[in-house]
């Protein structure tokens, strides 16, 4: 009897130790846990120096683009633009804080989330330059090509600590929107008036494609000898 229960002690022992083992450890058999993307907020910035009259460069134009089209995909807040200006009515600093203003506005950028201000310091008035800015989300991935470990030798079918690396810098270099990878953002609902042309012409058995798509070729078999 004790024989019998010291065997049955062991052998439940030995599966415990089995079971423990299974578990391992995750980041040696998933490359999200082994190179996660991280999601930071940093800040996008962009001087512009005035041009004539107080306006807006025509060169400055392409990063006006980028700098909009960031804030549109990836903005964690609103801009902030401060003019550096010899006094709160200097009207030439006026004039370059409205022109900037209906510049970023021209591009999508809502009028509640431009945050205007006057730079007054010495420095700031002698340039008279807008620095624009707004906290942005950025994606970052592992450094990939670290080769620790030996390919050939996985005991336990684990994956190599490379493994999986360039796949998550790709995600993280293409995402739009790198919030989305922490908190997704709500579904948008299908267009109505889509919907109801789709569901019309599936009632009564019409073809469901749009006009312009290449139909499919037509195919045929035959069956028997010769």
């Amino acid at each position: 009897m004790t024989r019998h229960l010291f065997a049955t002690m062991l052998l439940a022992g030995i599966a415990a130790t089995g079971l423990g083992a299974c578990e391992g450890n995750m980041a040696d058999y998933d490359a999200t846990v082994q190179h996660p993307i991280k999601v930071e907020t940093r800040t996008a910035l962009l001087i512009l120096e005035p041009g004539p009259g107080g306006r807006v460069k025509l060169m400055d134009a392409p990063a006006i683009e980028e700098f909009s089209r960031d804030f549109g995909n990836k903005a964690a807040g609103g801009i902030e633009v401060r003019i550096g200006a010899a006094s709160a009515s200097d009207p030439l600093a006026a004039a370059f804080a409205n022109d900037v203003a209906q510049v970023l506005v021209s591009r999508g950028v809502p009028p509640s989330a431009i945050q205007l201000s006057y730079a007054t310091d010495p420095d700031s008035a002698k340039y008279g330059r807008a620095v624009m800015e707004f906290p942005i989300y950025v994606a970052l991935a592992d450094e990939c090509g670290i080769w620790k470990d030996r390919p050939e030798f996985t005991p336990v079918n684990e994956n190599t600590y490379n493994f999986g690396c360039s796949m998550q810098r790709n995600i993280a270099a293409m995402v739009v929107n790198p919030r989305d990878l922490v908190d997704a953002a709500a579904p948008t609902g299908r267009l109505a008036a889509r919907a109801d042309n789709v569901v019309g012409k599936y009632i009564i058995g019409g073809k469901i494609g749009a006009s312009n798509e290449t139909p499919a070729l037509s195919t045929s078999t035959t069956t028997g000898g010769f």
